[in-house]
């Protein structure tokens, strides 16, 4: 063979070599996708992430299959999704409590920061302060005072130990310096039925369970913790301006899309334009309303720095108030 054969044939190697990865890279994905959902079938967030994974799985051409791993409030499903294969075929649709708040109130396994990588914020549902209508309270004000002097005194049912309505029970009674007394429930849906039949004075839930309540007049929506108005509830007040006090804090339910954190960076960047093409069609759009939840449409880098933010707060907000999960 010639010298200058023999170079072309040298030459020509790496390339060749990286073919394989590289026709790999573009193939994916080649096999369904595994949407790990760390709550029970059922609930709003199971709702958003089987909308989400439909129209997802159009764009890419693969299913995503939506695998229900509920327990230890949210920490399980994340967990499995923490130690998997980072191919881009397992992916986790989780909200808050498991990467910003339960690991600060018990220990956790991973940590959110590091071991996933966010790639899009899909939505976010409003928390909101409720009450019966025969209490006959206007304001949340005037509705903590008058149920002060009843037996039982203030109750505040909310979706569990170490949800975001959880914190803001805690925040509300260290800030008020009323005698509150926060009962945790199964979700939000418990709580709502809960509210219903006398066993809480209030309820502090997401948006989903409560919307359809309050808009047949049978629940009264007093509050919003966050700290604008929801486009869902634009006539309540966020407890800001109830309260004059907790003007800042955003107790929102928020849903999103993430992967463990070494998954390829192309992986990652078309699973999010996946998410951001789903996210931009109309009926999406109108079914996420309907399910009780705000879009968001936040990218990864973007995600990535709210979840940071909102990690730091609720430390602080947790250590601060001495907040435990039970």
């Amino acid at each position: 063979m010639k010298r200058r054969d023999i170079l072309a044939a040298l030459g020509a190697a790496p390339a060749a070599l990286t073919l394989p990865r590289l026709a790999s890279a573009q193939a994916w994905p080649n096999q369904p996708i595994r949407m790990v959902v760390p709550y029970a079938a059922g609930g709003g967030i199971d709702a958003v992430a089987r909308l989400v994974a439909k129209t997802m799985g159009e764009d890419l051409g693969q299913s995503l299959v939506v695998d229900n791993r509920g327990g230890a409030g949210g920490m399980l499903g994340a967990e499995i999704v923490a130690r998997a294969a980072p191919d881009g075929y397992t992916v986790l649709f989780a909200g808050n409590p498991e990467l910003t708040i339960t690991p600060w109130l018990q220990k956790a396994s991973y940590q959110p920061l590091v071991d996933f990588k966010p790639v899009e914020l899909v939505s976010q549902s409003p928390s909101v302060i409720a009450c019966l209508p025969t209490l006959g309270a206007v304001t949340l004000r005037d509705a903590l005072a008058a149920v002060k002097k009843r037996p039982g005194g203030i109750t505040i049912g909310t979706p569990g130990n170490g949800s975001p309505m959880h914190v803001a029970v805690e925040l509300l009674r260290a800030q008020s310096g009323l005698d509150i007394v926060h009962v945790p429930y199964k979700g939000a849906g418990p709580a709502t039925v809960a509210l219903q039949g006398g066993e809480i004075a209030f309820a502090l839930a997401g948006a989903p369970p409560l919307l359809p309540h309050i808009s047949a007049g049978k629940i009264q929506a007093l509050a919003v913790t966050q700290p604008q108005r929801s486009p869902l509830l634009a006539q309540v007040p966020t407890i800001g301006e109830a309260m004059g006090f907790m003007k800042d804090v955003d107790f929102v339910a928020w849903y999103g899309l993430l992967v463990p954190a070494k998954a390829p960076a192309e992986v990652v960047d078309r699973l999010q334009k996946s998410a951001a093409s789903a996210l931009a069609q109309p009926a999406v759009r109108e079914r996420l309303q309907a399910l009780g939840t705000d879009l968001v449409a936040m990218p990864s880098a973007a995600f990535a720095e709210r979840m940071k933010i909102e990690s730091a707060q609720y430390q602080q907000i947790i250590q601060r108030f001495q907040i435990k999960a039970n």
